[in-house]
């Protein structure tokens, strides 16, 4: 009647295209092409609110910050995303399931293999289930690093004239 609908309608898109731009800019991160990942980010509204949605390109900006050797940059929006996740919908497990991700990339960027002592008060004394956490944060944003698995051939097969004397 007074043109909610029109809002809330743009509102959703803005999410959905936020959504979008951090998922792209993350696959991007993963095949190692930083320009793209950084393109991919560009696309998010500037006036999309943090708790809506904003935390997913907030963090894989900050991830991609920290894999183009910005740690500084990085690790003060890993804490502002992590200070941030409290007014978001997200459950206490995935809550601290996102506190925990961007606490192990904190530490894989640092040069002493340490966290800034801040992220580290965020991360600490939580817990979580991991069959609570949402599946699709735990695809989205892996808490290890997983490497391809190659397999190897199969035996080869004993010649037939082998076993006759």
């Amino acid at each position: 009647m007074f043109g909610g609908e029109k809002a809330v309608a743009k509102r959703r898109e803005a999410i959905r295209i936020a959504d979008q731009a951090a998922e792209h800019a993350l696959d991007a991160l993963a095949e190692g092409d930083l320009s793209r990942a950084r393109q991919e980010l560009s696309a998010v509204p500037r006036k999309l609110k943090f708790a809506d949605g904003g935390w997913k390109p907030a963090l894989a900006s900050a991830v991609v910050d920290l894999a183009s050797g910005k740690r500084r940059a990085g690790n003060a929006k890993l804490l502002e995303v992590c200070a941030g996740l409290d007014e978001t919908s997200l459950s206490k497990d995935d809550k601290g399931y996102l506190r925990l991700y961007a606490l192990y990339r904190a530490i894989e960027a640092s040069k002493d293999g340490r966290a800034p002592v801040e992220l580290r008060a965020e991360a600490e004394n939580f817990r979580f289930d991991q069959i609570m956490v949402s599946q699709s944060l735990k695809t989205r944003f892996p808490l290890k690093k997983v490497e391809d698995v190659q397999t190897a051939p199969p035996p080869m097969s004993p010649p037939p004239d082998v076993g006759e004397v």
